[in-house]
């Protein structure tokens, strides 16, 4: 047998045990700063996304980031198969800190990509390597057809002759449809109402806004684009008054307005533009669910009468809501040819309520990607807009500012075409419940303001009736429906300085067009007389007028209207009022005065009118006379003769 030996074999453990001793402290010290450091790391970026009827591309770059050489940098297509098909799930998308579950497991070769020309070269810090990554998407599992998913790619690499390890990743959206998606942008080309009469303007804000101001620049960029314009006949309107010249009120009265020039300029800009991408909207932009919530027949038929009166000749007529609701919405299919929706939280871009198509424009700034996950970059930001599109039906933006007009609206990203509101009214409608009728106190006239609107356009309507050389009757419509305006949304001071010049217009601060004044009584005596009357015309123009009288027994005693007589500015006439009468007595008269037309412009004065029998006593005497003289005569005459006989015989 082999006996042990195990003194020698003790001398060979020792210095392995020492060794082992001495490495367990170094091996639970905690790591060097500068090797942690040294980890390989970079920097994914993903400059384009083609997606086809059958394939995905990814194309990017690689950057060394890190302060080690990289080496077999290897780039592999990520994507996930989860469908994000709802504006709702790409909205959620946009701002997640995490994607739907992926992979990068490559099933075909080109889903990889090993960059440079050599595996083995070293890629030193900062530098850059572009990649390109596809597949199928049959193989990928991106087989819907209208669709949005999560896509991206993973990057390894190798540094320091280590193993194959995790350097960097970007994710994207990438988004497929069967038709190109329509998208347009809106330039609305409105404005605040200023305009008091023919000629007078509340101020020169309109010659502001059409020299270098927010109309010049909203017309240069239709101009540049060719974008989709909405006009408002209102401001053409007033325009074309500015354009012959126009006065503006000051605190001393008026002068002479300077934008004249400016006005034609502007208004010979917008006719050179092609009618095929313009649209008129309805007369003053009205607050629609404002007056479908009031009872304003008055109001809403004006708006359709200078819509109808004003609109340039060639145009699709739009009807425009904001914070649109259920009566408002059937006001404006009723007023409207395409239907517009501002500010109604629906995400799909056109929509039918009941028997009513609407299409749902965004004054809102677009989307854009600002997450870890999606950062904001050229591709990210197409990514994102392409998705929202494909997930509503394609896209309307409305812009009334030159800040709200997208600067991409001639270089569209692919997938996307230029379109017009027909376009997008012939995609398929989404069904939508609006909201019920909201309280026309949020909107740009409540009940309230439509009193002060409906009293002022009786005003106007008697002023115009009894002045019709001053002009006003001519903006009796116009002055409504612009009363109504949604440009007086929340901004009240605005309107109600507005109303207070045209009110100023056309009436005086103690209300009265025109005074009467009479004798409280009159006596007739003859059978028919004229009493006076006194008329004032108090105000700034010329007035026609008539004098209209009556009794309550005109059997007795008739009044008879004359004629209508014209009174200049500030004078007063004396009109005689005909009276005829058929017995004695008192009878009571009342006396008003009226337009030529029939507008009532005071209230009736009572005159009590006496008839005396004096003038039939006079002729009863002067009959009775008569035939006294008469009867005496003939007596004379036969004494005459028979004394003429007695002499002859």
């Amino acid at each position: 047998m082999t006996s042990p030996r195990p003194g020698p074999r003790r001398a060979r453990l020792a210095p392995l045990l020492a060794a082992l001793a001495l490495a367990a402290p170094l091996a639970a010290a905690p790591v060097d700063p500068a090797v942690a450091a040294e980890e390989p790391t970079a920097q994914v970026t993903l400059t384009r996304a083609d997606v086809t009827a059958t394939s995905v591309t990814l194309t990017g770059m690689v950057t060394n980031t890190g302060t080690v050489p990289l080496t077999d940098i290897r780039v592999a297509l990520w994507r996930s198969p989860d469908l994000l098909l709802s504006p709702e799930a790409v909205a959620g998308a946009v701002t997640a800190g995490t994607t739907t579950p992926g992979t990068a497991r490559v099933v075909e070769e080109t889903n990889r990509d090993r960059l440079g020309d050599d595996p083995a070269q070293e890629v030193p810090p900062g530098a850059t390597l572009p990649f390109t990554v596809s597949g199928t998407r049959e193989a990928l599992g991106l087989v819907h057809a209208s669709a949005t998913w999560w896509a991206g790619v993973d990057a390894t690499a190798r540094a320091g002759g280590r193993a194959l390890q995790p350097v960097g990743s970007a994710r994207t959206l990438v988004s497929a449809s069967e038709t190109p998606l329509p998208v347009a942008t809106v330039v609305e080309l409105s404005a605040p109402p200023r305009q008091v009469k023919k000629d007078l303007f509340i101020d020169d804000g309109l010659h502001t806004e059409v020299d270098g101001g927010r109309l010049d620049a909203l017309l240069d960029a239709v101009e540049g684009s060719g974008t989709t314009w909405v006009v408002d006949p209102s401001l053409l309107a007033e325009l074309e008054d500015m354009a012959d010249g126009y006065r503006i009120r000051t605190a001393d009265g008026t002068e002479a307005g300077t934008g004249a020039d400016a006005a034609a300029a502007w208004l010979g800009r917008l006719r050179a533009l092609p009618t095929g991408s313009g649209a008129v909207e309805l007369f003053g932009s009205p607050d629609l669910p404002a007056l479908a919530a009031l009872p304003a027949e008055v109001l809403r038929t004006a708006v359709s009468a200078e819509t109808d009166a004003n609109a340039p000749d060639g145009l699709a007529r739009v009807a425009v809501l904001d914070h649109p609701d259920a009566s408002g919405l059937a006001l404006a299919a009723q007023l409207g040819g395409h239907v517009v929706l501002l500010d109604s939280g629906n995400p799909h871009v056109h929509v039918r309520a009941g028997e009513v198509d609407a299409l749902v424009a965004s004054e809102e700034t677009p989307l854009v990607p600002s997450s870890a996950l999606l950062p904001d970059t050229a591709l990210n930001r197409a990514a994102v807009r392409l998705a929202l599109a494909r997930a509503a039906g394609g896209e309307l933006r409305w812009a009334d500012s030159p800040e709200a007009i997208p600067a991409d609206t001639t270089a569209l990203p692919p997938g996307l075409v230029p379109a017009t509101l027909a376009d997008l009214a012939a995609l398929p409608a989404h069904d939508w419940a609006p909201p019920p009728a909201q309280t026309p106190a949020i909107g740009a006239l409540d009940a309230g303001g439509l009193g002060r609107v409906l009293e002022l356009r009786d005003r106007m309507a008697a002023y115009a009736a009894a002045a019709p050389a001053s002009g006003v009757g001519e903006y009796v419509d116009a002055q409504t429906a612009r009363a109504a305006s949604r440009w007086w949304t929340g901004e009240a001071d605005a309107q109600s300085a507005w109303l207070t010049s045209v009110e100023q217009r056309v009436a005086l601060p103690q209300g009265d067009l025109v005074t009467l004044d009479a004798s409280p009584r009159f006596t007739m005596t003859g059978r028919t007389s004229e009493f006076p009357v006194t008329v004032t015309n108090r105000i700034q123009d010329p007035i026609t007028v008539r004098v209209v009288a009556s009794t309550d027994n005109p059997q007795r005693i008739r009044l008879l209207s004359p004629d209508p007589v014209e009174i200049p500015s500030g004078s007063a006439s004396t009109v005689l009022v005909p009276a005829e009468s058929a017995g004695g007595g008192v009878v009571s008269a009342r006396v008003h005065v009226e337009t030529a037309d029939g507008h009532r412009l005071t209230p009736d004065r009572e005159i009590a009118v006496e008839t005396t029998n004096v003038g039939t006593i006079g002729w009863v005497i002067v009959i009775a006379s008569g035939l006294v003289l008469v009867v005496t005569t003939a007596h004379r005459i036969r004494q005459v003769r028979r004394q003429g006989k007695g002499e002859d015989g």
